[in-house]
Formats: C-alpha cells, structure tokens, sequence
C-alpha cells in the first residue's frame, strides 16, 4: 500500500508516480531547505522521493529537511492510518534485509567474496581469466581473494537465533569449525511447506497459508559450500539446524511495475 500512501502525500502525484522504475528517484534535497525542486509534498516542502527501501519489498525512502520531519511523519501516518499503516523500527529492516538476501556493508561484506556477487561476469578479465586487462581500485584484492573466506545466505526452520559474531560458529557435519555468524535474524514473513518457502506475497502460496517466520541470515566460511548444505549454527546458549541458501524469501515485491501497486 505504500504508493497509495505515498499518493495522498504528494502535490502532484501523476507526475512523481507515473514513471519511477526501482531504484531510481525524482525530486533533489539540500539539508537546510534551500532548494527549488520540482516534487513537493502537499504543503509545499520539497522532498526527493527514491524507489529503493532495504527490504526486498516494494517501497519508497522520502529525502527532506529536518526542519520538515516532524510534520511529514505526522501526515505520513495520517495518509496510512486507513491502509494499515503500522510503525517499525529498526529490527523490522534487519529481519527484512537478511530474508531478501541483502547484506550489510562492515558485517556481512568485507575483504572476502560473497556469493551473489557480478565479479565473474561484469569485470574485465583477461582472456584466460587469471588477471584483469587493466588495473582498478580492489582489482589486486580480488585476484588474491579466491580460496580465502566466503560469505553465505542461510536458512533455520524455526524462529529461534544465535547470537553474531564471533561468539556465534558455523559447524559442518562432522562438527568441525568451518566459520562464524555474521548475521542471525528472524523474517516473520516467510514459511516452509511441502519442503519449499513461501512468502505472503506467494501468489502459488497454499490454502490458508500463514508464515510463522524462519531464522535466516548470513555466514563467513573458510571453504566453499553447495547450496543446499547442511550445517549447524552454535553459539554459548543453543545449537541450530540450518542449510546453505541460494535465496530465502520468494516473490519478493520490489520489482514490481508501480502502476500494479496503484
């Protein structure tokens, strides 16, 4: 519902709404106000409206003053009280993120590989692959980083966590250390049925579906794993299932054209 939120805050809402493809963004933002862009909100205050949100799920990130945030949230909520417009924090986008595979700069990705990355194909290899035809900022980094550590999305079977970090270890199925935990969260929106997940936004979803939500997140190993693996995550309170995942929440709502959530 958040277009239709959005629409009721806007002073021309046919003109911001029309054409905005994820991750692109209409209106400009200068802290102290000084600005003379050409998307406002209702009262005049100009914002620049982003398609993005850290969440996998279809949204927007409102750029204005401060001196205009008190009043922007109050008819935020206002516009959103009659479609359900409920109040998170920042937990509700941790659990979010990990469920849509999206990891965290400084905690998830660091000086070591990560599965879903676009290096293998949209860099400049040479023609046998073992270096770059020319040099760029972190090219010697990656050459070097085959064979080190390795990032992973994961999945649990239940709602309860480990802690992160290093207090938090991966074990493979001899019980041998072969990593850490970077990042251990809940999404509420997901389920397992007949051995597949499923979202609430599944539209092959079964009947009478409800999610009761997965652990998911992310792990830093020392070898590379298949996705499907099964290891165990320990930490000094409990030890969980879990298997190596390629991706955890489906049909997610992000891509969606906006004229559909219209």
């Amino acid at each position: 519902a958040s277009a239709r939120i959005l629409w009721n805050m806007l002073a021309d809402p046919h003109t911001v709404l029309d054409i905005l493809p994820y991750f692109s963004f209409k209106g400009d933002f200068h802290p102290d106000g000084k600005t003379t862009g050409s998307v406002r909100l209702i009262d005049g205050t100009p914002v620049m409206v982003s398609r993005t949100g850290y969440t996998g799920e279809f949204g927007f990130e409102l750029f204005l003053p401060v001196s205009a945030l008190t009043d922007t949230w109050q008819r935020l909520c206002e516009s959103g009280s009659r479609f359900g417009l409920t109040v998170c924090g920042l937990a509700a986008r941790d659990s979010l993120r990990a469920g849509a595979v999206l990891p965290l700069s400084h905690q998830d990705i660091g000086p070591w590989p990560f599965i879903n990355h676009p290096w293998e194909f949209a860099l400049p290899f040479n023609r046998d692959r073992s270096g770059f035809t020319h040099e760029f900022v972190g090219s010697d980094a990656l050459i070097r980083a085959d064979g080190e550590m390795f990032t992973y999305p994961f999945v649990g079977k239940d709602l309860r966590k480990v802690s992160a970090g290093d207090r938090a270890v991966v074990l493979d199925e001899e019980g041998t250390r072969i990593g850490s935990v970077l990042t251990c969260a809940t999404d509420m929106g997901i389920g397992t049925a007949g051995g597949r997940i499923y979202s609430i936004a599944s539209p092959d979803k079964p009947e009478g579906f409800t999610p009761r939500g997965l652990r998911c997140g992310f792990i830093r190993v020392d070898r590379k794993l298949q996705v499907g693996r099964e290891i165990t995550l320990k930490d000094s309170r409990r030890t969980l299932p879990a298997w190596v995942a390629g991706d955890i929440r489906p049909d997610r709502t992000a891509r969606l054209p906006l004229r559909q959530m219209l």
